[in-house]
């Protein structure tokens, strides 16, 4: 009997969730039914105001390239080896600094970004130049330009490659002269001891311990200079470069069709919600509203 009851009660309680699901699904319909026309409208609204906003807004175009920092050679001092990967000359977020200081752009740059005629040109490229750490691949930066001109963003992008080519290659600079002036000074030594080994060979000195001691003398100053001179051929071909050529994209980044109009859609959309609410709660509440209106 116990049994019976307690079915009946879930039957009963199933029954009353269906029928409460069923009227809530009711009402939810006729909502939308009321409001479909304020909804529907406020959307065509928000997508005649993307298409207008598409419009007026200038189309922009972006050019991007990777850039690879300048090395220098980098030499273990346990065996005096050249590694062949070298060192930065620059770490790419020191790079990121510097240009974002607008101090960092000639006119000539600015020029070519086409900006010559812009108030306050320096600082206006520095908003346009955009950089940041390539992903996963060291010692490298990813540059960006937009602008209204497809020419005028590809030569910009170059010309800002250039300038952190050049630039790069002037902090190189002191270490070259460096290097050049080791290497006159050990070819200078090395001139000595190959002297001093002569003079040993035709006295018969051959096997004293100031000639073995000049002999590896000469060994470690030729691996000097052979360093010094890894250092200052390798400069060229450490320099700051791109690893691909300078991409412009064809279509416009900026501002995109479809996501516009999504955008407008949706907008005009939760408007049209909103308006109806706020229009229906008015509604509802109108005499309660007047009725406080007389008492004050």
């Amino acid at each position: 009997m116990t049994n019976f009851h307690q079915n009946t009660e879930n039957l009963n309680s199933q029954n009353l969730d269906a029928g409460a699901h069923e009227i809530s699904l009711i009402h939810l319909l006729i909502f939308f039914k009321s409001a479909y026309k304020t909804i529907v409208g406020c959307s065509l609204l928000g997508i005649v105001g993307s298409a207008l906003f598409l419009l007026v807004t200038p189309k922009q175009y972006e050019a991007s390239a990777q850039i690879k920092m300048a090395q220098i050679a980098n030499i273990n001092n346990n065996n005096n080896n050249l590694n062949p990967l070298g060192i930065n000359i620059e770490e790419p977020q020191a790079l990121i600094s510097r240009m974002a200081l607008p101090t960092s752009y000639p006119k000539e740059t600015i020029a070519l970004c086409g900006l010559s005629d812009t108030k306050n040109a320096e600082v206006a490229l520095v908003s346009k130049v955009k950089l940041t750490i390539t992903k996963g691949v060291s010692g490298s930066v990813d540059l960006k330009i937009r602008d209204v001109s497809k020419d005028t963003a590809k030569a910009c992008a170059n010309a800002v490659y250039e300038l952190i080519k050049t630039s790069q290659s002037g902090l190189i600079s002191p270490y070259i002269d460096e290097a050049v002036k080791k290497l006159n000074t050990e070819q200078e030594r090395l001139n000595r001891a190959t002297q001093i080994i002569a003079k040993a060979d035709k006295s018969g000195a051959a096997v004293s311990a100031a000639y073995l001691a000049t002999r590896d003398e000469i060994r470690y100053l030729l691996d000097q200079i052979s360093n010094m001179q890894n250092i200052i051929t390798g400069n060229e071909s450490r320099a700051a470069h791109l690893t691909a050529p300078i991409y412009l994209k064809e279509e416009p980044v900026f501002p995109q069709n479809r996501n516009s109009l999504l955008v407008g859609l949706l907008l005009g959309g939760f408007l049209g919600l909103a308006l109806f609410l706020v229009r229906k709660w008015y509604i509802s509440n109108r005499a309660a509203l007047k009725h406080q209106m007389l008492t004050y």
